[in-house]
């Protein structure tokens, strides 16, 4: 029965091992997501910020190429706020894989502790059960006091 709490145990420390490499994965996971979610954020202000400085500019009068200056860089921070919108996208799908894999690892990890704690009380109930069983042959091979 000690081997088998023993097996268990061993079992038990690798699904810990397994869980805990999940809890990092997420964690990297989640990070990403928000560092994506931050840097789209960043870039739909600066776009912002200059289309004002666009719009204020062109009240004072734009020559052509100004003009074709400032439209050439509102769409290349445009294509670069697409380019990251798609990589919160991507971030975003990633984190739901780590998600489901720390789901997974996580009831790995808990069914490994309940097998165990079964064993150890298995154990503990049959140790009991052999003990008594010990004390009732003691108490019936005692001579009695009373012959």
């Amino acid at each position: 029965m000690s081997r088998r709490i023993e097996r268990f145990k061993l079992l038990l420390k690798l699904a810990e091992r397994k869980r805990k490499e999940a809890e990092r994965l997420l964690g990297e996971s989640q990070q990403r997501v928000q560092q994506a979610e931050k840097g789209l954020q960043q870039l739909k202000a600066y776009q912002l910020e200059y289309q004002q400085q666009f719009t204020a500019a062109g009240r004072g009068g734009l020559t052509s190429g100004q003009l074709q200056t400032y439209q050439a860089f509102i769409a290349k921070v445009g294509g670069a706020e697409s380019q990251q919108h798609q990589a919160l996208k991507q971030s975003r799908v990633q984190l739901e894989q780590v998600e489901a894999y720390w789901r997974k690892t996580h009831a790995h990890y808990r069914a490994m502790q309940r097998l165990l704690e079964k064993a150890v009380d298995e154990k503990q109930r049959l140790d009991e059960k052999r003990l008594q069983q010990q004390l009732d042959e003691r108490s019936q091979h005692r001579p009695s006091a009373f012959i």
